[in-house]
């Protein structure tokens, strides 16, 4: 399997854990789907870079951007390793390696 599918596909699923896990601990409706929505699309995503589709490279950058966006400034507001510094870490992990595959 190629290795933007495989890291976004972890993003993803690492996403959607992040908002059930937001939901369990502190009740939050907003992370559930806020997680579902975004580690959906970043699974939806994997599925079309597995298919040859650059539309599925884009729409990663996109999310992981976006999450990258939201938790970035949060991060450096209140360090926190769950979810802040993940989520950022892997975001720009995912963003690196899929520009790196749009140009291959």
């Amino acid at each position: 399997m190629d290795l933007p599918v495989i890291v976004t596909g972890i993003f993803g699923a690492f996403v959607i854990f992040g908002g059930v896990m937001g939901y369990v601990k502190a009740s939050s409706k907003a992370s559930l789907i806020a997680g579902g929505i975004t580690g959906g699309l970043l699974l939806l995503s994997a599925f079309l870079i597995a298919r040859n589709y650059a539309a599925g490279i884009i729409l990663g950058i996109v999310v992981s951007l976006l999450l990258v966006g939201q938790f970035g400034p949060s991060l450096f507001k209140k360090f926190k390793v769950m979810p802040n510094l993940l989520v950022v870490i892997l975001g720009v992990v995912t963003v690196v390696t899929l520009a790196a595959s749009f140009y291959q």
